[in-house]
């Protein structure tokens, strides 16, 4: 990994989980000065030395988390004792100030880009997205495995979507021993899944296909686990969406009809959140040198 030097930055992480706090580790070890927003429950024993706790007077970059801000601008922080809100950072949305954060509403980004701070938005980031596929694969699994009473093994599982989290996601669960068939819409997709071995279906056809599957993982933002398909399912059948919010599920019909249905936010930072941190500290650097120098890419 290409090392980049921060010194001289002061750096305000607002919100997250785990894997901002091994973020903020490495900023330090880059000579950052890092202050961390949203952190009270946190075990401050654990949390590096050279952390700052609250709000600077001024800050050069804002880390808001992978899991994003909400349309109330809400900023997730499930280690804070109270709510994190962009208003806490209204000191620092200044020209120049830039902002990481995984997404925003489009009509709070333009309010913040107005005041003339660069907004910067991560969670669609290739890099970022195909590194932290790997850590969600294994959560969504280590989900699975915890929420049903049978095995991975054996199992008949359906991994829908064949993109950057649905190909790790299927060979994970054909490692360990699963009858895996990968749901797709286009006909190129399902070839290179079969070609991988896997067993496939069309998302179209999802009706007639999902009978008799123990467990259901979706990657697809849209709603394509409909209340039609999830009456086909057992009772005892498991549906995993890892889709971004709100996901590909028909959620409340899934409650009606007894079958369990999740939509876990920010699995790398609860599965793996030294490797979720490594990742970000891998591309953020790179990104915040970036856009100070005014080099930016068509899409970050």
């Amino acid at each position: 990994m290409e090392k980049y030097s921060l010194k001289g930055w002061r750096v305000v992480i607002a919100g997250g989980d785990a894997r901002e706090v091994f973020l903020a580790a490495e900023f330090i070890n880059m000579g950052a000065d890092v202050w961390m927003l949203g952190y009270e429950k946190y075990l401050y024993s654990t949390l590096p030395p050279l952390l700052h706790r609250g709000l600077p007077d001024y800050c050069d970059a804002i880390i808001c988390p992978l899991a994003g801000v909400d349309s109330e601008g809400k900023i997730f922080a499930p280690y804070s004792a109270r709510e994190v809100h962009i208003a806490d950072l209204e000191a620092f949305l200044k020209p120049g100030v830039i902002m990481l954060c995984g997404s925003i509403p489009q009509n709070l980004k333009f309010k913040l880009e107005s005041t003339g701070m660069i907004v910067v938005l991560t969670a669609d980031n290739d890099e970022i997205s195909i590194y932290n596929a790997i850590p969600t694969a294994e959560g969504a699994v280590a989900l699975a495995m915890q929420e049903s009473t049978g095995t991975i093994h054996g199992s008949k599982s359906m991994v829908i979507g064949f993109g950057r989290c649905g190909l790790p996601l299927a060979k994970t669960l054909q490692g360990l021993g699963a009858f895996v068939t990968v749901g797709a819409r286009r006909e190129e997709v399902r070839a290179m899944a079969y070609a991988l071995g896997f067993q496939t279906a069309c998302i179209n056809d999802l009706e007639s296909s999902v009978a008799g599957f123990n467990f259901i993982f979706n990657t697809v933002p849209a709603l394509v686990v409909t209340e039609v398909v999830l009456k086909k399912l057992a009772k005892d059948a498991v549906v995993i969406d890892i889709a971004s919010f709100p996901g590909g599920t028909d959620f409340e019909a899934a409650e009606r009809l007894g079958i369990k249905g999740f939509l876990p936010r920010g699995l790398p930072g609860k599965i793996a959140p030294s490797a979720a941190g490594a990742i970000l500290a891998r591309v953020y650097p790179r990104l915040i040198r970036l856009y100070k120098k005014g080099d930016v890419p068509n899409e970050a």
